[in-house]
């Protein structure tokens, strides 16, 4: 049998080897390992930075598709058509007549049935002046008292508000009114009315005489 001493010596430079093995194996595996790692790692496609994918703009001095040219759209100016004015043919002849009252006088009546009654009479004198291009034919007038409306007796003689007023002239007329009931003291107290005309509302003063 081999002595303890010398026995011992060999199981250690024998572990010393193995180790030593171990050792030189570890190295070498993990300089291989890097390696191949630096190797994958240049091999590997890298993506393209956002900023250089993106195409750059067109140099200043290049020449533009015409594509990309604006198109200049043509205007064209329409002339305006002359306005022309014409007269409204449905507009009353009446617009163009104007009324003025000479004179109003209410003459009562002193008989015994007369104040019974409250009877009276008005006459109206008056201008109608017709300034349009078209004659005027007016329309019967009324007389206003208060609320009480009261139509002209039928006319008599030549200056009457019947016959049509040319272009362009004017005339003369008188008006008869014949008065009863509650319009004949009102007319005497407020002594003034109302001459509903040619459409318009013409206000007059009223004289008042007993006969």
């Amino acid at each position: 049998m081999t002595p303890r001493g010398p026995r011992a010596k060999v199981l250690l430079r024998g572990l010393l080897k193995l180790l030593a093995i171990v050792v030189v194996a570890g190295g070498v595996g993990f300089a291989l390992g890097t390696g191949l790692s630096a190797l994958s790692e240049d091999k590997t496609p890298t993506a393209p930075d956002a900023e250089t994918a993106t195409a750059e703009p067109p140099a200043t001095g290049s020449t533009a598709t015409a594509a990309e040219l604006p198109v200049a759209t043509p205007t064209t100016t329409t002339p305006a058509a002359p306005t022309t004015t014409t007269p409204d043919a449905s507009a009353s002849p009446l617009a163009e007549v104007s009324v003025s009252v000479l004179d109003a006088r209410l003459f009562t009546d002193g008989t015994p049935s007369g104040r019974r009654d409250q009877r009276a009479r008005l006459t109206v004198r008056l201008r109608a002046e017709n300034a349009g291009g078209r004659r005027a034919i007016l329309p019967p007038p009324i007389l206003r008292v208060g609320s009480v409306r009261i139509p002209a007796d039928a006319p008599a003689g030549t200056e009457t508000p019947d016959e049509p007023l040319p272009a362009g002239t004017q005339r003369t007329m008188t008006l008869r009114f014949s008065l009863s009931g509650e319009a004949t003291p009102k007319l005497v107290r407020d002594r003034r009315a109302r001459l509903l005309i040619a459409g318009q509302s013409v206000a007059m003063r009223v004289k008042v005489r007993s006969s």
